[in-house]
């Protein structure tokens, strides 16, 4: 390791070690913005570690790269060639044996049954009638607000207690 990975090193674990520390001692104090701060530097120090630790581990392999023949990347390119290619897609090829009808199934169903539920729509819409709106909304009269509001202070207990308002009782 050279000097300046090692100042960069030493520099990141200082960076590190204090924004940890003082973030700890801030929110200790409740301190919250201070915190905030603390907590801010200690997440770019961690960040800038990480990039720094990704940045050599992909140089490494750069270098690998490199260092490997050009003839020894054509020889395992020639040998994924040569053998026996994947059948994995092979559903997706044209097929003279298959009807290819899933996705027109598919879509003459959805069809089929977005018709039936326009259709159940229309027919309780016809057989419902006015008829229902009453009975719901008496039955649903129950859940409305008091008549004066939720803050009516008409009928407060505590209203003779509290004095006067604005001057007068």
């Amino acid at each position: 390791m050279n000097a300046r990975k090692a100042v960069i090193s030493l520099v990141a674990a200082v960076t590190l070690a204090a924004s940890g520390g003082y973030l700890f001692v801030y929110l200790y104090r409740w301190e919250w913005n201070r915190a905030l701060i603390s907590g801010v530097i200690f997440l770019a120090a961690e960040i800038a570690v990480i990039g720094w630790a990704l940045n050599s581990k992909i140089s490494e392999l750069g270098r690998q790269v490199d260092t490997m023949s050009a003839t020894r990347i054509a020889g395992h390119l020639d040998a994924a060639r040569r053998d026996e290619p994947s059948h994995a897609f092979d559903w997706l090829k044209r097929s003279t044996t298959r009807t290819n009808v899933f996705i027109p199934i598919l879509l003459g169903a959805g069809l089929i049954l977005s018709g039936l539920g326009w259709l159940v729509e229309k027919l309780g819409k016809a057989t419902a009638g006015r008829s229902s709106d009453h009975r719901l909304a008496a039955n649903l009269s129950r859940l409305a607000p008091p008549a004066g509001g939720f803050l009516d202070d008409h009928h407060d207990p505590l209203r003779d207690l509290r004095g006067p308002v604005g001057g007068r009782w």
